[in-house]
């Protein structure tokens, strides 16, 4: 009735990745603190700005959207990168690194427009 499936071309597990050394996951965290440390601020900067509007008596509430809208944004182009598939078939802690040297760049760039601007 219905034909038969193909076997499989290996029927042996896949090999898993070797855990991740101290040293890599230092890497990734050292690498990762800049833009973190950025987005804090930025973070503040906007809530101070919207603290600031709100005592004015004008509504920060399309403000915060925009950043909030920025923010989702920005996470959604890194989940989309982290599981593309060339990056699938590195492991973990390269994906962070990777991730982290393109990523960068934006936050830091943004907060010294906005210490400089």
């Amino acid at each position: 009735m219905f034909p038969a499936l193909p076997a499989p071309a290996s029927a042996a597990p896949a090999p898993r990745p070797r855990p991740a050394t101290t040293g890599q996951v230092l890497l990734v965290a050292l690498i990762w603190c800049v833009p973190l440390a950025a987005l804090f601020f930025l973070g503040f900067l906007v809530l101070m700005v919207s603290v600031w509007s709100a005592a004015s008596g004008e509504s920060p509430v399309s403000f915060l959207l925009g950043a909030a809208g920025v923010l989702a944004a920005g996470a959604a182009v890194l989940t989309g990168l982290y599981r593309s598939p060339p990056l699938r078939r590195m492991t973990p802690m390269g994906r962070l690194a990777l991730l982290g040297a393109m990523v960068w760049p934006f936050p830091v760039v943004t907060l010294a427009y906005a210490l400089n601007g």
